[in-house]
């Protein structure tokens, strides 16, 4: 079915996205994180309302200690303490309440301690579920604006992460089954322990913050994170690397965040510790928005650079339907995709070129998680090591062709993929750059009759991303990879590649005193942020060989 108005303007926003996260759930390396706002369309009651049931309840008797808390200009205490200050006040009204009822002695015993706590865990539990009857619960989960959309995600992904403590995707994974499957498995692998080992390597649920099924006997939690010394023991748990198997997901995959307000501090913890680390990953979160066209922009685009610096998250602000459209989109196979949706859709494709030791290398190492492409798909040649001055002329010939045959390799590569954002290490017309520029118009008609197969195949067009250098900070870092030029060969090496790129439409990185992670954040703010601008490489070859292209 063809895009219809909406999901095509929801395409002009989302479309970089779009390319991104459809290519990483191919690779299985594509993450979902769900929050509160997720549950609450199926009637699980959100905080707040959840810590008023739990005030309210008789074994409590709680709600005059929460109205102090709230109250304004109240002579006892003004609201200042978390959600979770607030918890940790009700289980202690709650714990000498057990204490003084059942005459306990003190200091209690492990085992009394322990009953209390999971006392409280089946008072939470009820809380939660109270209201729905099991079968409507399943009709709202049938039923729900877009989770339902998420389910082939879900069941890619290698992990999904869920910080609310319900078994919405366990049921709706439960439901999922087909007639194979519910002989064998429930289909799905429950996690709650930061250091869980998994049998399954894909629909795993993981709930940091605990479970609390809607059978409480079937594998709820020991304890739950609910309270604020909770919340506090968990993020030293993260600072001390407790939280290392999370740590590594959001490392290694590119996550969506769907129905989060990112107030959990072990979740801010853990994005910007992967922001400063990686600055080269990133995520993704859905800000949800009821109207987009009444929204306020302003407010929007200071949300949206916020979480970029900050967390290295791309904001992408829908209402359910476009929630529901955005998750279909990505799950969709190629063929329906590429028919209806494609045109909508851009691949990018970016190259990073740069004189010897600017860093191309290095800073493509910050960006696995897009399609990267090495300097060279084979072992390199020892000769690259030098300038072309000093290598034995006769060998020249053979070296060229092999630098040729790379970016063949590399172009097909290119070309044979339709989706997904690609970031190459050199540009085909890095080998002029190595040229005196007599010699230009020979090599580009010897680089285009290879890496087109003859005209065969067309050189991949591309945003070009010049990362410029000083001389000193080249030297310093060629040394490191045991490459020596001489002072004036850098320079001569330095104007060429002006002459070559000078001209075109690219964006210029300065690298001077920013080491590799900076770096990196600035390439993924151009990648990100900015306009896409490819320029045609082949058109330019054909221009260096007629003589045409103006230096």
């Amino acid at each position: 079915m063809a895009a219809t108005a909406k999901q095509i303007e929801i395409l002009k926003r989302c479309g970089r996205p779009v390319a991104h996260l459809r290519a990483q759930l191919k690779r299985k390396r594509l993450g979902l994180i769900f929050g509160a706002g997720v549950s609450k369309d199926i009637g699980f009651p959100n905080w707040t309302e959840l810590v008023d049931r739990l005030a309210a309840h008789p074994e409590v008797k709680g709600v005059e200690q929460l109205k102090r808390y709230r109250l304004e200009n109240s002579p006892a205490f003004v609201l200042t303490r978390s959600l979770a200050s607030v918890t940790q006040l009700l289980f202690g009204i709650y714990r000498l309440n057990k204490i003084e009822t059942q005459k306990l002695s003190t200091p209690l015993t492990f085992f009394a301690e322990q009953t209390i706590k999971t006392d409280w865990l089946r008072l939470i539990h009820h809380e939660l579920y109270s209201g729905l009857t099991t079968e409507e619960r399943l009709k709202k989960i049938k039923n729900h604006p877009y989770l339902s959309s998420f389910l082939e995600i879900i069941k890619r992904s290698p992990i999904t992460v869920n910080y609310n403590f319900d078994d919405t995707l366990e049921r709706m994974l439960l439901l999922a089954r087909n007639d194979v499957e519910r002989e064998s498995t429930r289909g799905y692998e429950v996690a709650d322990k930061p250091n869980s080992q998994f049998q399954k390597d894909n629909s795993v649920v993981y709930h940091p913050n605990g479970f609390l099924p809607s059978t409480f006997e079937d594998g709820t939690s020991a304890d739950v994170i609910f309270s604020d010394e909770a919340f506090q023991d968990q993020l030293l748990s993260a600072a001390t690397g407790k939280y290392v198997h999370l740590s590594n997901h959001l490392f290694r995959n590119t996550c969506l965040l769907i129905g989060l307000s990112l107030e959990d501090p072990t979740l801010q913890s853990l994005l910007r510790q992967n922001s400063i680390a990686n600055p080269g990953n990133i995520h993704y979160v859905v800000h949800f928005v009821p109207d987009f066209g009444a929204a306020d922009s302003e407010a929007m685009k200071t949300l949206f650079r916020q979480n970029f610096s900050s967390y290295g998250l791309y904001t992408i602000f829908l209402d359910s339907a476009g929630i529901k459209f955005l998750a279909t989109i990505i799950a969709m196979e190629d063929e329906p995709f590429h028919l209806n949706y494609a045109q909508h859709v851009q691949k990018l494709v970016y190259y990073l070129v740069g004189s010897v030791g600017s860093g191309k290398s290095t800073a493509a190492s910050n960006f696995r998680n897009l399609i990267t492409y090495d300097e060279w798909i084979d072992e390199r040649k020892p000769e690259l090591a030098k300038a072309e001055e000093d290598v034995d002329p006769s060998a020249i010939p053979d070296i060229n062709r092999w630098i040729a045959e790379q970016f063949r390799k590399k172009n097909y590569a290119l070309q044979s993929s339709k989706e997904g954002i690609h970031l190459v290490d050199r540009a085909p017309l890095d080998p002029l750059t190595f040229s005196a520029p007599e010699e230009r118009p020979t090599k580009s008609a010897a680089l285009l009759e290879q890496i087109t197969d003859n005209g065969t195949r067309e050189i991949c067009k591309g945003h070009i991303i010049h990362l410029e250098c000083g001389m000193e900070e080249i030297r310093i870092r060629n040394s490191l990879k045991h490459k020596y030029w001489t002072d004036s060969q850098y320079q001569q090496l330095l104007v060429r590649i002006d002459e070559v790129y000078g001209p075109m439409v690219r964006t210029t990185i300065c690298t001077r005193g920013r080491d590799a992670t900076a770096v990196a954040r600035e390439i993924a703010k151009v990648i990100f942020l900015d306009d896409y601008r490819p320029v045609d490489l082949e058109d330019t070859l054909k221009q260096v060989q007629a003589g045409t292209y103006a230096v």
